[in-house]
């Protein structure tokens, strides 16, 4: 587990999960230009986060978007098989989820525990959606709430930071998943 905290190694690695993403949207999103040129600023901004390691929460935030919607789109789009989706799932969120572990400075042995079971609650998650007739940018999009609710956990409880409250991040992402969820187009994937 030592090659976790290589900061060469988590450099690449961060960057090959941001490329795949922003590659798998453009790859669906083609026709929408601007969306594409959005995503793509977004991700220039994160890659030049990723290298300076800074701001971890934007990072976090930006990785399980666009990994979320590549797993979505390898799910609908290219009919990948499940099993093998659930398990980039519990690899990419499992990996980010250290990522953001260690930038924030957690300590201590139950750290495996709740890793284990935030990479769970998103891939529960990502399936319970995957029933939702909503676009895969909505559900990707509350994916990415559920993963801001795993930083917040993190930071104001595991690490017992004082200048928040964790109540602030449950009706935060609260109220960003229901807004999502009534403002989604219901009814097709498109």
């Amino acid at each position: 587990m030592a090659f976790l905290y290589s900061h060469k190694f988590r450099k690449i690695t961060l960057t090959l999960i941001l490329l795949w993403g922003l590659f798998s949207f453009y790859l669906i999103n083609k026709e929408s230009w601007l969306i594409v040129s959005l995503m793509f600023l977004l991700s220039l901004l994160g890659l030049a986060f990723i290298y300076l390691e800074t701001s971890v929460i934007f990072l976090l935030l930006l990785l399980s978007f666009t990994s979320a919607y590549a797993f979505y789109i390898f799910l609908f789009q290219f009919s990948l098989p499940s099993w093998l989706v659930m398990l980039g799932i519990l690899i990419v969120f499992g990996y980010l989820f250290t990522y953001t572990e260690q930038k924030i400075g957690i300590l201590g042995n139950k750290r495996l525990i709740y890793l284990v079971v935030f990479s769970l609650l998103i891939l529960e998650v990502f399936l319970a959606l995957s029933y939702f007739l909503i676009n895969p940018i909505s559900q990707s999009l509350i994916i990415t709430a559920i993963s801001y609710l795993f930083v917040g956990f993190c930071y104001t409880v595991l690490a017992k930071h004082t200048d928040n409250r964790f109540i602030t991040y449950i009706l935060m992402t609260a109220l960003v998943t229901v807004s999502i969820l009534l403002g989604s187009h219901w009814g097709g994937l498109v």
